[in-house]
């Protein structure tokens, strides 16, 4: 009887350890799903500004070394507080990250990164490249992907010493309502005419009710001569 409880009580143990396991794997796909891999030059400034996004958005940094003409380029990605080796292989075969990204940004023009990064952009997430090392250029071409708040603008721009201007100023200020009425374009309304529409009707005068008060006013009757009376005659 003891016997059986506690086997009776092992397998719970396993039921629940199991579906603790399941959960947390299908919680760490669910942010895999969100993750961002950011691969970009071995150069301090570009990583520092990797290391910068990892800290604000769920965001892996691979770190590339050797230029378009390297056969076999250096790869590192920074796991657990480290930088890992990532050999050829392993980075066609994905091995270097548990759930593979749904955004890729590439930083670096034609000659900067490795043409093995080149021929493996396809990988059916969504790719970024910029092709640029200006950092003014590479925070604005992240916006559409990381959609920065003002207080990342302002924090980056105090960062990396960078000018802050915000484009959309203008367009707040303007009120249609301090216009005059009087001031706001007339709204124009072009006829738009399809093919095989019907033209639109024109009204013209036809021939004959242009020549017909003429030839009225020539027909004129012809005057008629009454005869004279005669006058009595005097016998």
């Amino acid at each position: 009887m003891v016997r059986h409880v506690y086997r009776v009580l092992c397998c719970l143990v396993l039921c629940i350890g199991m579906e603790l396991a399941g959960s947390s794997a299908l919680a760490k796909a669910r942010l895999n799903q969100e993750t961002t891999l950011v691969i970009v030059p071995a150069r301090p400034r570009m990583v520092q500004l990797a290391f910068d996004l990892a800290d604000m958005r769920p965001v892996v940094v691979l770190s590339c070394r050797g230029d378009a003409r390297a056969a076999n380029p250096l790869l590192f990605v920074w796991t657990n507080g480290a930088w890992q080796y990532v050999s050829p292989d392993d980075f066609r075969e994905r091995r270097f990250v548990s759930e593979w990204p749904r955004q890729i940004i590439m930083i670096g023009d034609d000659h900067a990164l490795p043409a093995l990064l080149e021929d493996e952009a396809a990988w059916g997430a969504d790719v970024t490249r910029l092709k640029t090392l200006s950092l003014a250029d590479l925070i604005n071409g992240m916006d559409p992907v990381f959609h920065f708040t003002d207080r990342e603008w302002k924090w980056l721009a105090r960062r990396y010493d960078l000018n802050l201007t915000d484009i959309n100023a203008p367009r707040r200020e303007f009120n249609p309502y301090d216009i005059p009425r009087s001031k706001l374009p007339l709204e124009t309304k072009d006829f738009k005419q399809k093919k095989g529409d019907v033209p639109p009707a024109v009204l013209i005068e036809s021939p004959a009710e242009v020549s017909a008060p003429a030839e009225r006013a020539a027909v004129q009757p012809a005057p008629v001569t009454l005869p004279k009376a005669k006058e009595p005659s005097l016998k």
